[in-house]
């Protein structure tokens, strides 16, 4: 059996009869194969020490250890007694450990921040280096993960700061939401005791074993450069007004923790190599504080379609600027105003917009006269049924039509700008219809046209075509390559929910890829 398929019938053992819980337990398995620890932050009776219980039965001969913690907890609770019979007869001062966290495998504390600090220091030192100070002896902790659990988060400036830091993954355990769900839970009998099958058992060599090919796991390029954008992300948001910044630091420490549970993740889905569907599990290890978690939820989230999204920001930008620089260089603004008639007219007041993606859409002509090439201006979108077309109308004060405006029903509001050879509407520019080319031609021939922008009318479109083969050859591409690969992935440690989020940041880049094919193509028109 190879590993992913013993992980995922370990995992369906160890579920049985958890409700809603099942991406909490299979977090919890991945940080006891990387060897970290859990913060679990609910309500009381969300089954958080349940999954303690069963994360004890993946491992070989493992012991368990769980304390409800109080103010009034003492060390002697949490790491032994000490020996009386030692310390009378041998003066020495050590615990006597077997039963309690020193020996366990799996070790679950509830209500960790009501720890006083004499326990909180032997638990970092547990934590970071796996060790024990028994007396004059240092014991070595078969300790594979530390769930802790609490309704609350830390308190600030109660010292709690270097402990909080350890907990890699944080994760919400919450009622269980689903009605449904929540009546099969009700309506179910007593689980009888679980118990998993020998052969499905991580023995100790077998995590040996993991830990070497887990280090030898390949962190790709593509993943170096989500990563770099989430860090950039981080920071911005920290400088953001109204942001602390330690909300958003994660230290390199973390950092270097964050690659190795991926790449344990990787391994345990059968891959020498981390690719883009572990990157959602770091939705559960960069917030500090409940309030931030949406935010690093959009963060990691939208970095998968970072380098796309800064591609599209480029053409856009380049479109941009080539339509402005067209339409610019006429040096009188009364140049606008006479251009020659190049455009089809309609109902002898109206130009045809092209391409207009909610179908027939006119703009009238006389209003073309008040729409600047610098400033945007305010505008109207309506339907005329009457001419079965929409159309567009420019806003401005003291005219006829400025009563009209305030008198017309579902209109949409939008904003205009002119450019060469048509109109910006919402920063999409869109080409008039143009009259016969012939025309056009000797229009120019007498001299019309040349005086208008210092160079032929038409010109050729390079900046439009190349953006246009830079999005069918790689951005359409490479966007289609994630979608596929979250699409088909069965990845043992995203939820439904962790895929509903990527899945919808992927509809909302693959919409600004249709938005921006339809730039470039009118722009082409344009330019």
């Amino acid at each position: 059996m190879n590993k992913e398929s013993q992980i995922r019938a370990m995992l369906k053992v160890m579920s049985e009869g958890i409700y809603e819980k099942e991406h909490i337990l299979a977090m919890t398995l991945l940080c006891a194969i990387v060897g970290e620890s859990i913060f679990l932050l609910g309500p009381p009776g969300t089954a958080k020490s349940l999954v303690a219980r069963r994360l004890k039965l993946a491992f070989s001969n493992a012991n368990a250890f769980e304390y409800l913690m109080s103010r009034f907890s003492t060390p002697d609770e949490i790491f032994g007694p000490v020996s009386i019979s030692l310390l009378k007869n041998e003066d020495r001062y050590e615990r006597v450990v077997n039963g309690f966290l020193p020996t366990a495998t799996v070790v679950f504390l509830d209500e960790i921040w009501k720890a006083g600090p004499s326990i909180q220091n032997a638990l970092l030192t547990a934590i970071n280096e796996r060790i024990f100070q028994n007396g004059r002896s240092t014991l070595s902790l078969p300790m594979k993960v530390l769930i802790a659990a609490s309704n609350e988060l830390p308190m600030e400036d109660e010292g709690l700061e270097a402990l909080w830091d350890r907990f890699l993954v944080r994760m919400v355990s919450n009622c269980i939401q689903t009605e449904s769900v929540f009546f099969k839970m009700i309506r179910q009998k007593p689980v009888k005791d679980i118990t998993m099958p020998k052969e499905l058992e991580i023995t100790d060599d077998t995590y040996e074993s993991w830990q070497q090919e887990i280090h030898a796991v390949a962190i790709p390029d593509n993943v170096c450069a989500v990563v770099t954008t989430i860090r950039k992300r981080l920071r911005e948001e920290a400088l953001k007004d109204g942001n602390k910044n330690m909300d958003f630091y994660v230290s390199d420490r973390r950092w270097k923790k964050c690659f190795h549970i991926m790449q344990t993740a990787a391994f345990l889905n059968g891959r020498n190599y981390i690719d883009l569907t572990d990157i959602p599990i770091l939705f559960h290890c960069l917030w500090n504080t409940a309030e931030v978690i949406p935010s690093i939820i959009d963060i990691v989230a939208h970095s998968l379609t970072g380098e796309i999204d800064k591609k599209i920001d480029k053409i856009q930008k380049e479109i941009d600027i080539a339509i402005k620089m067209k339409s610019q260089p006429a040096k009188k603004e009364e140049d606008f105003r006479n251009m020659p008639e190049h455009f089809t007219l309609v109902s002898y007041f109206y130009y045809s917009i092209c391409n207009f993606p909610h179908g027939k859409c006119l703009f009238y002509k006389a209003d073309y006269n008040h729409v600047d090439a610098n400033n945007v201006s305010d505008g109207i979108l309506y339907r005329d049924d009457q001419k079965k077309s929409w159309i567009i109308r420019a806003i401005y004060t003291g005219t006829p039509f400025d009563y009209k405006v305030r008198n017309v029903q579902n209109v949409k509001k939008i904003k205009l700008q002119k450019c060469y050879g048509g109109i910006i509407i919402d920063n999409t520019p869109y080409a008039f219809e143009r009259a016969n080319p012939l025309s056009v031609l000797i229009s120019n021939s007498l001299g019309n046209s040349q005086e208008l922008f210092g160079n032929s009318f038409f010109t050729e479109p390079t900046v439009a075509d190349n953006a246009l083969s830079l999005l069918q050859k790689e951005i359409v591409p490479g966007l289609k390559k994630i979608q596929r690969l979250f699409a088909h992935t069965k990845h043992l440690f995203l939820s439904d929910d962790d895929k509903k989020v990527v899945k919808k940041y992927l509809d909302q880049c693959d919409i600004r890829t249709k938005e921006l094919e339809v730039v470039i193509k009118n722009a082409q028109q344009l330019l």
